[in-house]
């Protein structure tokens, strides 16, 4: 079977539908003609177990196939039906949580210069800090380097203790899955470190004892923005041991409407086409709905509204 660009009709690449799974055969993209997959651990180029991308993409089945019925889809390797995106979207906008701070913001992190005392109120990072996460008495700046998220916020309210990793992005508003690719991967990657492990703390807590520095700006930042380094390390405690800690990742985001998906979704309860676009979205929020389920924790997406 061939596969086509949507916009120009050029053929691409071929999949070949098999018994058991859909199989990439060929994939005829010039910008990834000569791209390797390599194994991080080794210099650039000392992989001698390289493979070409392609080939990394069909054995680790990183793809979504897309159907004429929405709700059928392919990805990971398995194919998933799911009723209610025909059905009005009613379970999908639980997981979307609208901001009315996220409608005014302009940049990811905003500007940065060594009299800043906090994050620009325009930016994702700011709205994370004044608006988005009101409930959590300690949060921590964790972007850069080894980052778990770009903020961890720690409720540590006795009667329901809490744990989020926010991840802040932002982005013209779309309907579209590319905006989300690389928050999706980077929560799904470190929904293992919601456990808080014993071992990578102590690097931890010396980082979030320190200023923000950002593209060798040094500013006057505190990484942790709110409780104390002190606070810090008694929320983590205290979370990590309660077992009724509640785990959440949120993908924070200007550049997703909560009114237009739900526009989206009576419109095709209403018959219209399905945008694919649209579709790639739905699935690819599903799928990272469903892994933080698997772990036990609660996935959302905090956007405009």
């Amino acid at each position: 079977m061939l596969v086509s660009q949507l916009a120009t009709g050029v053929e691409v690449g071929e999949i070949a539908i098999n018994k058991t799974r859909i199989a990439l055969r060929r994939l005829a993209l010039p910008l990834l003609a000569d791209v390797y997959v390599e194994d991080t651990q080794l210099a650039l180029g000392a992989d001698e177990d390289r493979v070409l991308l392609k080939q990394f993409i069909d054995k680790e089945d990183t793809f979504i196939v897309l159907f004429d019925q929405p709700r059928f889809a392919y990805l990971d390797g398995n194919l998933y039906q799911d009723d209610s995106l025909v059905n009005g979207g009613t379970q999908f906008l639980g997981y979307l949580f609208g901001n009315a701070e996220l409608d005014t913001v302009t940049d990811e992190k905003g500007a940065f210069t060594t009299a800043h005392h906090t994050f620009d109120l325009d930016s994702t990072f700011g709205a994370v800090l004044s608006t988005v996460a009101p409930e959590d008495d300690v949060m921590v700046c964790d972007d850069l380097g080894d980052e778990w998220a770009d903020f961890i916020g720690f409720r540590t309210d006795p009667a329901s203790p809490r744990i989020t990793f926010y991840h802040a992005k932002h982005g013209e508003l779309t309907l579209g899955a590319g905006a989300f690719h690389v928050s999706v991967s980077q929560a799904i990657k470190n929904l293992g470190n919601l456990n808080l492990p014993a071992l990578a703390m102590t690097k931890k807590f010396a980082r979030w004892n320190r200023l923000y520095t950002n593209n060798r700006v040094k500013t006057r930042i505190h990484r942790t923005c709110r409780g104390t380094p002190a606070d810090s390390r008694t929320a983590v405690d205290f979370c990590r041991n309660a077992p009724h800690t509640f785990k959440r990742v949120a993908i924070v985001t200007s550049s997703l409407s909560k009114a237009a998906v739900e526009q989206a979704f009576e419109d095709i309860k209403a018959g219209h086409t399905a945008s694919p676009y649209f579709v790639q979205l739905y699935w690819l929020l599903s799928s990272f709905f469903a892994a933080c389920t698997e772990v036990g924790a609660f996935g959302c997406v905090i956007c405009q509204e």
